[in-house]
């Protein structure tokens, strides 16, 4: 290994397991791949199905920033001369990292916006702060379209993608579908997942369809989801699921007429792309980031977008039904809009960014 060429994957998340952990277990081996030594770094490195090294957790901003200031010493002493840090929680280390002499690359999955009744948005002053980090990269890419807008032509859209054995294979037996509507995530509160349950209520109540929904995941809104459920009379049409390994996901999509993201934002979902590969169409919120482009604009529509106050329209509710009876017919266009995201489109110019010679910082 040439010195300074290898790459630290930078993530400091800990107890989450999710769409931008996958994004980068992926890229670190499509790097190895293709002889590009790389390592994600975390507190957590046994989760991860790639090369991985420990680090300390240091969730206090503070313990962070001393932290970081051993690793970079570190890494140059491994030949280490790149760094990625993963999404809006590490990129203001960029200034950092860049001052210590390595090349910065920014990786971001959600999108950079100030605080309003979005719980994932930034305080004016974290807001200021990561504007004025972003500059200190070498590269940004972006998961998600909407960073182009805020942080400029520095950033480019790469996307996300889902990888080509999650598609139906060649006589493989697939489930028979058990379930209207599908979730698959975290159940935590920018999932917004009371806004769907209310979907199901109003369906119920309003139009008379009773439809069935199957949630798969774990987090801490879980208790006050299962309270939801009883609250509004919803026990025989929802039904819980504990995580199941990915190799095992595809039969899960399998069981759904329509896949849903209620979230309050998004990136561009693991999740959605899973299901379309899956031959699912998708009911997606407007704020889900590129979710809601890829689902109405990004060439045929495969589902509907919606904003919360259409749960209450019955307009709305009538063309939910439609998306459900019609969801036979749109396999096809689900699959053939998922493989448009393949490994190479997207992880290939992060590759070739990465590939570099010492001595180019």
């Amino acid at each position: 290994m040439n010195r300074g060429t290898g790459v630290a994957i930078y993530s400091p998340s800990a107890g989450i397991w999710g769409g931008g952990q996958i994004y980068i277990e992926q890229l670190c081996n499509y790097l190895n791949a293709r002889d590009i030594p790389a390592w994600v770094y975390s507190s957590e490195p046994e989760t991860f199905a790639c090369p991985a090294r420990s680090m300390r957790p240091a969730r206090a901003r503070r313990d962070r920033l001393v932290h970081a200031m051993g690793l970079a010493s570190e890494w140059k002493r491994q030949c280490i001369g790149q760094v990625v840090l993963n999404d809006l929680a590490s990129l203001w280390l960029a200034p950092l990292f860049r001052l210590q002499g390595l090349r910065v690359i920014s990786l971001l999955h959600l999108y950079l916006q100030p605080r309003s009744h979005n719980p994932l948005g930034h305080g004016r002053l974290e807001y200021f702060l990561l504007r004025r980090s972003a500059p200190f990269c070498h590269h940004i890419f972006s998961v998600n379209r909407d960073n182009v807008a805020v942080l400029g032509e520095r950033v480019r859209f790469v996307g996300n993608f889902v990888p080509q054995w999650f598609f139906p294979q060649p006589g493989e037996a697939r489930p028979e579908k058990t379930h209207d509507f599908l979730f698959v995530g975290r159940f935590a509160r920018q999932k917004n997942l009371p806004l769907f349950l209310r979907l199901l209520k109003n369906l119920r109540d309003t139009r008379g369809r009773r439809c069935t929904a199957l949630l798969l995941g774990e987090g801490e809104e879980w208790e006050s989801i299962q309270r939801l459920v009883k609250e509004w009379g919803l026990q025989g049409q929802v039904d819980f699921s504990p995580w199941v390994s990915r190799e095992n996901l595809p039969h899960c999509y399998d069981r759904g007429r329509c896949f849903v993201i209620s979230s309050l934002h998004e990136g561009f979902a693991t999740t959605l792309l899973e299901a379309h590969a899956r031959g699912v169409p998708a009911l997606v919120t407007r704020s889900s980031g590129f979710c809601a482009e890829f689902v109405e604009e990004y060439g045929q529509p495969t589902g509907r977008v919606f904003v919360p106050e259409d749960v209450h329209d019955e307009e709305f509710l009538k063309a939910v039904e439609r998306l459900l009876d019609r969801s036979p017919d749109l396999v096809g266009a689900c699959m053939d809009k998922a493989r448009l995201f393949d490994e190479d489109r997207v992880l290939g110019p992060i590759a070739e960014c990465l590939r570099y010679t010492s001595g180019t910082v």
